[in-house]
């Protein structure tokens, strides 16, 4: 197990099902005390608190050019896609993207990245997948399983069928990854 880095992680993201996948993400890469989630109120969440709260703390990440500090965006699709979403986000930021910024896109939304990691697989992006992971898999799984997922080792033939079905979940994958390599200031 590789040791977690000394980046101290901000999480900006829509909701609770969000943030139940992603702080134990950058809790294993980052250790557990260097992740900070944006509080929201229940009902102030969404896409609407992400792109309001945005331009606030990417201005916290670029003005310490000189410390380990990142942020990871998270807002989901919806109807405007992977791209849609990227297009409004580098908008709201002026296109001012610092590499320590990171932006995943679950498209349509969480469950569906959530039910490709629980090994189901026969999914697009279109669709909405809320209603059947909360019924049919959220029950049944573990959370920690997902995670673990998230971190399994993915052949080239994986790797690529991933890239094909879900694009976002593949585009978000690497921008962790991203992340996690500009750990140091």
């Amino acid at each position: 197990m590789s040791v977690p880095s000394k980046l101290r992680c901000q999480l900006l993201c829509e909701d609770l099902a969000q943030e139940k996948l992603f702080r134990p993400i950058l809790e294993r890469l980052f250790d557990r005390r260097r992740v900070y989630v944006e509080p929201r109120l229940p009902e102030k969440g969404g896409a609407t608190f992400v792109l309001a709260q945005l331009p606030r703390l990417a201005k916290y990440v670029r003005q310490r050019r000189k410390e380990a500090v990142g942020l990871l965006i998270v807002i989901d699709g919806d109807e405007l896609g992977l791209q849609g979403r990227l297009q409004e986000i580098e908008e709201r930021l002026g296109g001012d993207l610092d590499d320590r910024i990171a932006i995943c896109v679950p498209t349509r939304n969480v469950e569906t990245w959530k039910l490709w990691l629980s090994g189901i697989q026969n999914l697009d992006e279109l669709a909405d997948y809320k209603n059947t992971f909360r019924n049919q898999v959220e029950p049944t799984i573990r959370p920690s399983q997902i995670v673990d997922a998230w971190f399994t080792y993915l052949s080239e033939a994986q790797r690529r069928e991933e890239e094909n079905r879900l694009p976002a979940l593949a585009h978000g994958r690497k921008e962790i990854d991203r992340l996690k390599s500009k750990a140091a200031p």
